[in-house]
């Protein structure tokens, strides 16, 4: 990072210290709903007043998409995408064409965190364990985050907060039970969830239970008979299903205790168990038509255990929570059947065993400055461990692939919050210093890796008027390589006449750093003739990863020095470079990733009318492109494989009745073809679609005021289409017309 701009940063801290203190607490309980936390431990601020690009989903939002997975909910939002395949629980959110650990996850202020070997996650299936219908809001920050949450937040991060006793009960104490069923026809799924809740003047505690069951899931394949070139199209165009059988169990131990006037403590354990059986190999169609006598089962436990002690005294200079986090994930991968060549049946089976073990400490204070500057003050030190270990059980050898690697990280964070010139101005200046280590007992005779990065973001907000804002923000963010790239070793047979492929350590790895600068404007009304609210915000932004870090492959001999040369592909020597011996296929740093575009979200409210549209459009490019033939990187500036599409979301909601609201929905998603010659040929790039959604919610009154039931269909029309990047000939179109119903009691 730039440690020239660190000075401009210390000054600003140097200058806000001098104030003066006041004895006056500032109290946002009256507007808890309309503010949301930022950055930084308990700042928080309007989202129209936020100069970042963030949205936020609540609990009615929530319910009106009737979906039964995170990934799933997060698709009709601006710049948010999922990668992975069709199946349910393989997807994994993505921001501004970013995904893995470049993404950070968090459930209640706890990290979820996705482990990633270059590109490719090492569980297929997510391990999230959480059920939509127990979420309270979702908050999606796009952008540079590392400021509040350290390594990895390079995309940004999605923030996730779970229901109290508090909101079920409408805040009044009592008992109750919610059940709840959720059914879609487009994979014969059922979702069954349980919750009861006790909420009293010191205690508020909530246990909630939730299991889904996929079966085959319904796509839309191509009409062979009506084609134009019936000859050319794939067998993974013509598939109309994929055999799927998936499942998530969960369970949820909520609660807050109250012991003083003064003191709190949270505490919450989650469980949840994730499996996908009888998928094709490595998740790919293609694989399952070619090769029918294989198939591979995945599996994912999770249990996460948290207190959060917090401290409140009558006293604006202190505000303290101390949370402690243990968390555990186990993944099971295991590769069934075989494959014929010729006469022989080749056997394929092998089991794969991971954990990631996880242990946390934070300790944090909010204190709340009132005089010639008012301001909010957060100071963080933060500390976590992660052990990560791997076995692999075929051909009566067990073997490991990464090892026993340990990963240690240290963080202090202080961010400020500064409202200048009459409340004209909003500022929100911080500055983070994370430390972090590396190490492996397989391979010890590498040095640790181990390294600190200076994280700083500077955010402006101008109040030009009572409805016009202007943004300016300027964030760094890092992400750490993460032990899965450091530390792995396998070889194999190679594709390519007799040579041999590697996957190698490489414990010097660098961090990946980003620049990110954005700016806009908003406009914002209420209770106006035209409109009870409407909020205009249009984010423009740029941003540059260096040190990318991907999967790429280096083909090269060995020269009689002993040192790694560059070869030809062969198989004869080319330009007088010798054949190439040996391919790798390890992580490595490969240069630059650039994007920028342009975000738009506009909410509007008019009686019993109101209506959402957001819209994201952007470019990504690349310096340090894998060319997979030649065992080399280019490093010509080129369109970047894994950009999204543009996209535009409608969503239009009329309350008809006292009890009724019905809604539609649009969602659009341009062509992207925007991409490298060599992926263009190998016919990559989707084409323009449209999905049009309906619903309507029911919710009773008098004798039926427990009761509700939301009604809808996904993708009206049935429409074929291919959620970028993707190929025509290997991707399987992605989820065809669903039929969808919930029924809810609360008593």
């Amino acid at each position: 990072m730039k440690t020239g701009k660190s000075l401009i940063y210390i000054a600003i801290f140097s200058a806000i210290f001098s104030n003066q203190v006041s004895s006056e607490t500032v109290n946002n309980e009256d507007k808890e709903l309309e503010y949301i936390e930022v950055s930084g431990h308990k700042i928080s601020i309007l989202n129209q007043d936020a100069a970042a690009s963030i949205s936020v989903l609540n609990d009615k939002d929530i319910a009106r998409k009737q979906k039964a997975e995170l990934a799933s909910l997060l698709t009709e939002l601006p710049g948010v995408d999922i990668s992975g395949g069709v199946t349910p629980l393989s997807g994994q959110p993505v921001i501004r064409g970013l995904y893995g650990e470049r993404i950070h996850v968090s459930v209640d202020n706890v990290k979820r965190k996705t482990e990633t070997d270059g590109t490719s996650n090492i569980a297929s299936i997510n391990s999230l364990g959480i059920d939509p219908s127990q979420l309270k809001q979702i908050q999606v920050l796009r952008g540079a985050d590392s400021l509040t949450v350290g390594s990895g937040a390079v995309g940004g991060s999605i923030r996730i907060v779970t229901k109290d006793a508090r909101d079920y009960l409408s805040g009044e104490n009592g008992t109750g039970a919610r059940l709840s069923y959720l059914h879609q026809t487009v994979s014969d799924s059922n979702n069954y969830s349980f919750s009861a809740f006790n909420l009293s003047d010191n205690v508020d505690t909530v246990f909630h239970a939730s299991q889904v069951k996929y079966s085959d899931v319904d796509i839309v394949s191509i009409d062979k008979n009506s084609a134009t070139n019936p000859d050319d199209i794939s067998d993974v165009a013509l598939l109309n299903k994929i055999k799927n059988d998936s499942s998530r169990t969960n369970l949820t131990l909520k609660n807050t205790w109250l012991f003083a006037p003064m003191h709190s403590i949270q505490s919450k354990i989650d469980w949840s168990e994730t499996e996908s059986l009888d998928q094709p190999y490595a998740q790919s169609q293609s694989y399952g038509i070619a090769y029918p006598t294989l198939a591979e089962d995945y599996k994912n436990d999770y249990i996460e255990a948290m207190a959060n002690y917090v401290y409140q005294p009558d006293n604006p200079l202190i505000d303290l929570d101390i949370q402690v986090v243990y968390s555990k994930k186990d993944y099971e991968e295991e590769t069934k059947g075989y494959i014929t060549s010729g006469e022989n049946e080749i056997s394929y089976a092998k089991l794969s065993n991971g954990t990631t073990t996880r242990k946390g400490f934070r300790i944090a204070n909010l204190s709340r400055f009132e005089g010639y500057i008012n301001h909010d003050l957060a100071v963080e030190l933060n500390y976590e461990n992660e052990n990560f270990k791997q076995s692999e059980f075929a051909d009566t050898e067990t073997t490991s692939f990464y090892g026993n690697s340990d990963s240690d990280n240290l963080s202090l964070s202080i961010i400020d919050q500064t409202k200048l010139f009459n409340e004209k101005l909003l500022v929100t200046a911080g500055l983070r210093y994370d430390t972090y280590k590396r190490s492996n007992n397989v391979f010890s005779d590498y040095d640790n890796n181990d390294d600190g990065e200076l994280s700083n973001e500077l955010g402006l907000t101008f109040k030009v008027t009572n409805f016009l804002n202007l943004y300016a923000k300027y964030a760094e963010a890092f992400r750490a390589p993460s032990v899965q790239e450091l530390y792995k070793k396998d070889e194999w047979r190679c594709h390519i006449g007799g040579k041999i492929c590697y996957q190698e350590p490489q414990p010097y790895l660098k961090p990946e750093t980003s620049e990110n600068f954005e700016a806009g404007f908003g406009l914002s009304w209420q209770d106006k003739p035209f409109a009870d609210q409407l909020s205009f915000k249009a984010i423009y932004f740029d941003n540059e990863i260096e040190n990318y870090i991907n999967n790429v492959p280096f083909m090269y001999y060995i020269d009689e020095n002993g040192q790694k040369i560059q070869g030809s592909p062969g198989p004869e020597e080319s330009n007088g470079i010798p054949v190439a011996t040996h391919r790798d296929y390890s992580a490595k740093n490969i240069g630059l990733l650039y994007s920028e575009g342009i975000e738009v979200e506009i909410n509007y409210q008019l009686g019993k009318f109101d209506a959402y549209v957001g819209y994201s459009t952007m470019d990504m490019d690349v310096e340090g492109m894998p060319n997979f033939f030649l065992g080399n990187i280019d490093y010509e500036t080129q369109p970047y494989a894994d950009a999204p599409a543009d996209k535009l979301t409608i969503n239009l909601n009329y309350q008809l009745l006292k009890n009724l609201n019905i809604g539609a929905q649009l969602l659009s998603y341009a062509a992207q073809k925007r991409l490298s010659e060599d992926y263009l040929n190998y016919g990559y790039g989707t084409d323009s679609y449209q999905l049009y959604n309906l619903n309507a919610s029911y919710y009773g009154s008098g004798n039926l005021s427990g009761l509700s039931i939301i009604m809808g269909v996904d993708n009206l029309t049935n429409e074929r289409y291919l959620r970028a990047p993707a190929s025509e000939a290997a991707d399987p179109a992605e989820l065809g017309r669903n039929y969808k119903v919930t029924l809810s009691y609360q008593f």
